[in-house]
């Protein structure tokens, strides 16, 4: 297996740590106000980053892993970590507001539009047209997403806008996170990530929510599968791993993460699915392994990428 191909697989693995996540959050919103939620499991996050700093550092060359924690100065994972760090951080606030006055199926949909927004920037920004199995991915993805979640969006009410923010922001992190990963290395961008969502969250938290914050099991259980699942080891594979495939292509695999959180909802809580869910799901899948089968090597002419040419095989 290519290291591309072997990239795209522990991308779609993000998807099932996003996936086993979603019936946590729901619950989690009972007793916890929603970005104070998201404030305290970055936090954790960040934490534990740096408690295990040798261990997550064993996949850097030598000679930055010779470097330790000190790697975290530098100058490029600090700019680039800002800039992906607020992008995240306006993603997550969005949709959590959002999410108070539209319906969860209109947000996975909406959310779930930046698989046509990655390419649509990539093309209006480097003039790169999407390759055809991007273009076909896209269109069965969009079929499948709207089997799957049913969105009602006769009558568009303030959450809908707000997570068109989260879907346009988090587009946008797709799209620039290839740049920072040719020019730094993966783990400090994390930290700065991490650590820009954590404050960001925080100040928001404290100066503009009605914090929220009831202590119990359900919700120790919530921060325990997120901090370590959705957070910490999604957006580890995430950086360690989308800069060696495109942004579009990363961007349709991330499109099966409705799949597995209506999969996980369903297995965990008993959430209902319809009778359009599972065709719904098988074409988003397809869409998948359209991006899969088109080609590893299918490249965006002009765009950063790792491990390119030489991995393509």
């Amino acid at each position: 297996m290519t290291l591309v191909r072997r990239a795209e697989w522990m991308l779609l693995l993000v998807t099932v740590c996003w996936g086993v996540s979603f019936p946590s959050i729901k619950a989690a919103t009972a007793y916890c106000s929603p970005t104070l939620f998201v404030a305290v499991r970055f936090t954790a996050a960040t934490l534990i980053l740096l408690a295990g700093w040798p261990l997550f550092a064993r996949s850097l060359p030598d000679d930055l892993r010779r470097r330790g924690r000190g790697l975290i100065a530098d100058r490029q994972a600090i700019r680039w970590g800002l800039l992906l760090g607020v992008l995240v951080a306006v993603g997550y606030t969005t949709q959590t507001i959002g999410m108070h006055t539209t319906t969860a199926n209109n947000s996975a949909f909406i959310t779930a539009l930046s698989v046509v927004l990655v390419p649509l920037i990539i093309f209006c920004w480097h003039g790169v047209r999407p390759s055809a199995s991007v273009i076909g991915g896209v269109a069965l993805a969009l079929a499948g997403l709207w089997l799957l979640t049913q969105p009602n969006l006769k009558g568009i009410v303030a959450g809908d806008v707000w997570t068109v923010g989260c879907a346009v922001s988090y587009a946008f992190y797709l799209s620039r996170l290839n740049f920072a990963l040719v020019r730094t290395s993966y783990l400090p961008l994390l930290f700065w990530t991490l650590a820009v969502c954590t404050v960001l969250n925080g100040l928001w938290a404290v100066l503009i929510e009605d914090m929220r914050f009831e202590p119990n099991g359900t919700l120790l259980t919530a921060l325990i599968v997120t901090t370590l699942l959705s957070t910490l080891a999604g957006l580890y594979l995430q950086n360690r791993y989308q800069g060696y495939t495109s942004p579009s292509r990363a961007a349709l695999i991330f499109a099966a993460e409705p799949v597995f959180a209506t999969f996980f909802s369903w297995l965990a809580i008993g959430e209902r699915l319809t009778g359009a869910a599972i065709p719904g799901a098988g074409l988003i899948l397809a869409a998948v392994l359209t991006v899969e089968l088109g080609g590893a090597g299918d490249r965006e002419d002009g765009l950063p990428r790792l491990g390119f040419p030489e991995e393509r095989r």
